[in-house]
């Protein structure tokens, strides 16, 4: 063979060689890549929080009314017209005060003047009469309230009756004062039911230090019906529940999902108490665990800031 010949050959072996080694390159580095995309897309993105340690309460939120603990209309002892009324509206009057003087004068005779006195120590929250107005026996004068302690009626559903118990702890707020929390008991559950509305009718008592709860307010009531002291609590998102009632969560170990069997208590706003099968500081998927299995590998995307330690934290509101 010529020698132009032969490097001619050569230099065709070397293309084929070439391109048989980019080849043969590029199909391990597609090999490789398909493996990473393929390990990525058995990566599953979740979202979890950490279970952690809360004082939970378990309340019943009720509406009602604040009244005195003594409402009393106060009536004349003759009828006459008003000569004069000696209190105003706000007043602070004892128990035998007088509050109104009557005169009876009638042509014909001479009386002297009638006085009316405050049947309790109070406040007088309304004047029903003016000066010279004629009145009877049954004309209400004002109506005197004793303030120093007050009661919220409040009414609840039939279906929840058995729910509230006398001693049972309330929380008392006010429009009036926003944030400021007012704390009595129970002390009074009517034995009837009301037979239109087929409520039952219960009563509260607060202390009224400083005169500021007034009769007539409008309340908002929470009755704690249930208290659970340092429990493990987690978000109520991460709960599955089975066709056969079982409950269960995803706890995330070492970046990959494991499923674990737990036992629920009173779930509060969207907190549930976990009695058993998990400990405070275990992360738990919240989203996302319709597409796990146990074992999947995670994307972790905590969305809390809860410590492992789970420092206990006091939760409320309405129990399930």
């Amino acid at each position: 063979m010529k020698p132009g010949s032969r490097r001619i050959l050569a230099v065709i072996i070397i293309i084929v060689a070439l391109i048989a080694g980019y080849r043969i390159v590029r199909v391990v580095i597609d090999k490789i890549a398909a493996s990473r995309t393929t390990e990525t897309a058995k990566r599953v993105p979740v979202k979890a929080a950490a279970a952690r340690r809360a004082d939970m309460l378990s309340t019943l939120k009720l509406t009602g009314d604040i009244i005195g603990t003594e409402v009393v209309n106060v009536f004349p002892p003759a009828p006459g017209k008003i000569e004069s009324i000696l209190i105003r509206e706000g007043n602070r009057v004892a128990r035998g005060a007088i509050i109104f003087k009557i005169n009876r004068d009638i042509v014909g005779m001479d009386y002297n003047l009638a006085i009316v006195e405050s049947p309790i120590t109070g406040h007088v929250g309304k004047i029903m009469v003016d000066r010279g107005m004629t009145v009877t026996t049954a004309t209400p004068l004002a109506q005197v309230v004793n303030m120093s302690s007050v009661e919220v009626v409040a009414r609840i559903m039939e279906e929840s009756i058995n729910r509230v118990e006398v001693g049972m702890r309330a929380r008392v707020g006010v429009e009036s004062f926003p944030g400021r929390i007012f704390l009595g008991r129970v002390y009074k559950k009517s034995a009837v039911l009301d037979q239109l509305s087929r409520t039952q009718e219960f009563r509260i008592r607060l202390d009224n230090p400083g005169m500021l709860l007034k009769h007539g307010m409008f309340a908002n009531i929470e009755i704690i019906i249930g208290s659970r002291p340092g429990v493990v609590a987690l978000p109520v998102d991460a709960v599955m529940t089975d066709m056969g009632g079982a409950t269960s969560v995803f706890v995330v170990e070492d970046g990959r999902a494991r499923k674990r069997e737990i036992r629920t208590g009173i779930t509060v706003d969207r907190l549930t108490e976990a009695t058993a099968g998990i400990r405070a500081g275990e992360i738990v998927v919240t989203l996302g665990q319709e597409n796990l299995s146990d074992g999947d590998e995670l994307i972790v995307y905590r969305e809390d800031e809860a410590s492992a330690t789970g420092d206990s934290k006091g939760v409320s509101g309405v129990a399930r």
